[in-house]
């Protein structure tokens, strides 16, 4: 499996379902998600429809009560890549 995305990962992934936002524009819109894999450098989010969110944003972990600064590195299939900065 050399060469695969998993290979370059420095930390493993935790699969998760949790209940999630993205917030962004001051805090005055926000989408809905699922965080489906969580490190503690970042997160692969599910949306339910295409993923229209800016460069930066605010990650709140709805069920931990949680809010992390974050940015967006990739965006594929309704699912968004998201690093925290």
């Amino acid at each position: 499996m050399s060469g695969t995305s998993e290979d370059r990962r420095r930390e493993s992934r935790r699969r998760s379902l949790l209940r999630a936002s993205v917030v962004f524009a001051g805090g005055y819109s926000s989408m809905d998600c699922i965080v489906r894999d969580l490190t503690g450098k970042g997160a692969r989010l599910k949306f339910p429809g295409p993923v229209v969110v800016p460069p930066i944003f605010e990650l709140r972990l709805l069920d931990r009560g949680e809010r992390r600064p974050a940015h967006k590195v990739w965006v594929r299939d309704g699912e968004m890549g998201a690093a925290f900065d």
